[in-house]
């Protein structure tokens, strides 16, 4: 059973966390809440201790190890909120590179939209999350909207853009600054005061990496280039599939974007939807093979995708202003 493959919908294993123990030391007036939650027996032993500093600004423990190894978690396209994440110990592994985090890295995640998303996790895991609204985070450190650092800005996207993610590694200071917040020896607002101070610490450590861009080879960034590989992915797989071509739905999730980035995308790339590009291709495949002449009409039809010839036809003269029969013919 161990070792036996199991894929998990997010939503599923978030039903399966069970609150073990809520923390005497809430107090609302402070607003500060703290709750240590059970890892799913079904999955492994450990906890998730979640705590909010204060509106719109939290910390998130992570110390838990699975009996599969071989588990997947599936979670599908969402908002991506501004995230600072610490790998201490174990590796999370996605089918999207970028999103992918082994011991000793450390990711600053922006905002924006997160395409589904598939991930694996090694069998201990031990890390620290922070989660902090964009516009808090602008006026904890100062920074004005209009004066957001050029370094930055990929943190501030909106809503239907691909959210970036840069990775790094975790520097001795942050490592001290984790250890210290691993093992917070304070209760109630001794306690809050102490981990706040802690965790905007680590943020400014981390904002410095990506402020002075120093060459690191644990970095990786998801710029717009690589959304641009992505649909010209989804473009290959369109042409390679002319004859049963995927959903628009199961090609976003095939190349990791979106349904929106994927339409979105093929008008900018492209200049035209992706149904637009595959009507496209299918005729000038047929044309194609109709020039060459050694298929019939039908046998052409069938190629690009048409189960009914009347229906092929009457694209292709729509497209054409020529029959495929007038074209096999040799009628230009």
């Amino acid at each position: 059973m161990k070792n036996q493959s199991l894929q998990i919908l997010e939503s599923d294993c978030s039903n399966l966390l069970v609150t073990a123990e809520e923390s005497t030391n809430c107090d609302r007036n402070l607003d500060f809440l703290e709750e240590v939650i059970k890892y799913p027996p079904e999955l492994g032993r450990g906890y998730i201790q979640e705590v909010e500093l204060s509106r719109g600004f939290s910390l998130t423990i992570r110390d838990y190890q699975n009996h599969n190894t071989n588990l997947t978690e599936i979670s599908p396209a969402h908002e991506h909120p501004l995230q600072f994440c610490f790998k201490l110990q174990g590796q999370t592994i996605s089918n999207i590179e970028y999103a992918s985090l082994k011991t000793g890295e450390t990711a600053l995640c922006g905002c924006g939209m997160s395409p589904k998303m598939s991930y694996s996790f090694s069998e201990i895991n031990q890390e620290i999350d922070i989660h902090i609204e964009a516009k808090l985070l602008t006026q904890l450190f100062g920074i004005q909207d209009d004066a957001i650092p050029p370094q930055l800005k990929h943190l501030f996207r909106q809503p239907d853009e691909e959210y970036s993610v840069s990775t790094r590694a975790i520097t001795a200071q942050m490592q001290v600054a984790l250890q210290q917040i691993w093992q917070c020896p304070f209760q109630g607002m001794v306690k809050q005061v102490y981990l706040q101070a802690k965790v905007l610490e680590l943020m400014a450590l981390r904002l410095q990496q990506d402020m002075t861009g120093a060459i690191n080879p644990c970095h990786k960034y998801q710029s717009k280039r690589t959304v641009i590989e992505q649909i010209y992915q989804a473009k290959e797989i369109l042409e390679s599939r002319v004859e049963n071509p995927p959903s628009l739905i199961e090609l976003a999730e095939n190349v990791g974007l979106s349904l929106y980035q994927l339409k979105q995308g093929f008008q900018k790339v492209f200049g035209q939807s992706a149904f637009q590009y595959l009507h496209q291709y299918r005729m000038e495949q047929a044309r194609l093979l109709l020039y060459e002449g050694n298929m019939r009409v039908a046998d052409v039809a069938n190629t690009v995708g048409y189960s009914h010839l009347g229906q092929f036809s009457a694209a292709f003269k729509r497209k054409f202003g020529i029959s495929p029969r007038d074209c096999l013919k040799g009628k230009v």
